[in-house]
């Protein structure tokens, strides 16, 4: 993406998350294990085995212990990043983060778990991040997330809902035509 297209849709949606967050109805975001039944559940657990097998360096398994803290303005520089770095494009399920970050294309997936890849490189505690996916208009789409309350998130998005860090409380009540299929990070995987 270039800068000039990354600029214009961030200040865009920038407004409308302000906009957004005027409206009264705020949605509480708690994760529950209550997603057995999802269709994306053997998927979601076929990439934790796999990225867990990958992980064979000292002090490189995830851990649920807190270690790190979330840094906002850090956050923004990594989303912002990975945006400038990664276009979106359709194509194959679940492409390692050295594939999509290599070849700076991938799927809203991939982008999605390289945000989470870089967020935790940078020390944000492996239990704040995620990967939600949910489906609006008969279509999937995901966008890493930084659950830094235990009732809301803020949602790491592509550009497809915003270009900016948004509260998912905020954009997910005004969006009643997107819901939520899953949620998940290295070892956890949840619904709202």
């Amino acid at each position: 993406m270039n800068a000039l297209k990354y600029w214009s849709g961030y200040v865009f949606s920038a407004l409308r998350a302000r906009l957004y967050g005027l409206r009264p109805g705020k949605r509480a975001f708690v994760r529950n294990d209550r997603v057995r039944n999802s269709p994306l559940y053997d998927d979601v657990c076929a990439w934790q085995k796999a990225q867990m097998e990958s992980m064979t360096f000292e002090n490189d398994r995830p851990t649920k212990e807190v270690k790190g803290t979330v840094d906002l303005p850090l956050m923004r520089r990594i989303h912002r990043r990975t945006l400038l770095e990664i276009r979106h494009e359709l194509g194959d399920l679940w492409r390692p983060s050295s594939v999509t970050m290599n070849e700076g294309r991938g799927i809203s997936l991939d982008q999605s778990i390289a945000i989470m890849h870089r967020l935790r490189d940078a020390g944000f505690p492996d239990d704040s991040l995620g990967v939600v996916s949910v489906e609006f208009a008969g279509r999937r789409h995901s966008f890493a997330i930084v659950q830094d309350r235990a009732d809301d998130f803020w949602m790491l998005d592509n550009g497809k809902f915003s270009y900016c860090p948004v509260r998912g409380s905020v954009f997910l009540s005004v969006r009643k035509d997107v819901h939520v299929l899953i949620g998940f990070n290295f070892f956890d995987v949840w619904n709202y």
